[in-house]
């Protein structure tokens, strides 16, 4: 019964460690964050609001102090006001009328080839890795796959006003413009024009997906990351400069090879990307817009690559509890045995 007692107390302590020391940890390193939410109209005002009730508690506990909460309690007000005017805006566009035609006309007009390239549409960047990171501190995303990743409102969102979208306000202003500007149109109906835009983008990427049968991971992690994080573990390297980089964003992103196993759990990843701000307030990390099945892709990649070894080593974990529970039983049972003899 001794050994009994002591394996009793052995399982207690290691279920406390699990299931109570652990988690506890884990929620002073990562704080709880809402789930992702791809209605990014509704989760920038859901957040909006949260980070107002944040700066009106902080306001009611050092109002005394002097009227430093007071204006960030009032900026906190006029940014969840800039969203959803910002958001009604866009919810206003009858994606479902968008014209490819018209939009390919729309893109070239408004410039877009300036920065970016169309390899499926048979229109590569007008300029390399080298002269984009010198000029912008990073390279612009080819968009052949850009329909298809990226959610549709998300798409027009980051075309109509980019740093709302993305939420990089807080790093860009009219002193410090965004590399990318907005777009006012090019003399039509504004709203007529993202969807066109839009419309195009999908087409693009529709043809893009019959002709390379789907998205790869490689292509969507080059698409979605690659402009600004490595991932060692499958040999693909930022494509932008790192210098560049760096003063771009105040310091080179990490490496994402092992970002599955550090960064992964309450679903921490999908958070990140659906929305940096929520996880990292003040970061320089944009937001990356992904839709849900591409979010889901993105991280099956980094698992994959990251830690390719999981299904294996759980595998192990479980034969190895029930090998030594069985140890177990035939040892007690053995032990009996032998003292009963003895007796």
């Amino acid at each position: 019964m001794k050994e009994l007692k002591i394996f009793a107390i052995v399982v207690f302590l290691s279920g406390v460690l699990y299931w109570g020391i652990e988690p506890y940890a884990h929620s002073k390193l990562h704080v709880h964050t809402s789930e992702a939410d791809f209605d990014y109209s509704k989760a920038d005002e859901a957040q909006a609001n949260h980070v107002i009730q944040a700066k009106k508690a902080a306001l009611a506990a050092i109002e005394a102090t002097g009227d430093k909460a007071k204006i960030e309690a009032a900026k906190a007000e006029a940014s969840l006001n800039e969203y959803v005017t910002f958001w009604n805006e866009i919810k206003a566009i009858d994606f479902t009328k968008g014209d490819a035609k018209r939009g390919a006309e729309t893109f070239l007009a408004a410039g877009c080839t300036g920065c970016h390239g169309i390899e499926a549409a048979d229109m590569p960047a007008t300029m390399d890795a080298a002269t984009t990171s010198a000029s912008f501190g990073v390279v612009p995303p080819d968009l052949s796959t850009s329909g298809s990743i990226y959610d549709e409102k998300f798409l027009a969102a980051v075309i109509k006003n980019p740093t709302l979208a993305v939420k990089l306000s807080h790093k860009f202003n009219d002193e410090k413009p965004f590399p990318m500007l907005p777009f006012f149109g090019t003399g039509g109906d504004i709203n007529v024009e993202l969807a066109d835009i839009v419309a195009y983008l999908k087409s693009v990427s529709e043809q893009y997906k019959k002709d390379n049968n789907g998205i790869s991971d490689a292509k969507l992690f080059e698409d979605a990351c690659q402009r600004c994080h490595d991932n060692k573990y499958d040999n693909k390297y930022t494509l932008t400069n790192r210098i560049d980089l760096a003063a771009y964003m105040g310091s080179n992103p990490p490496d994402l090879s092992m970002m599955i196993r550090a960064k992964n759990s309450d679903n921490y990843l999908e958070k990140l990307i659906n929305d940096p701000q929520k996880v990292l307030a003040g970061t320089s990390m944009p937001r990356v817009g992904l839709n849900k099945e591409s979010t889901d892709q993105l991280i099956n990649y980094l698992e994959k690559t990251g830690d390719s070894k999981k299904a294996q080593r759980e595998s192990v974990g479980y034969g190895s509890m029930i090998y030594f529970l069985i140890f177990g039983i035939f040892a007690w049972l053995w032990k009996r045995k032998v003292w009963s003899e003895l007796h």
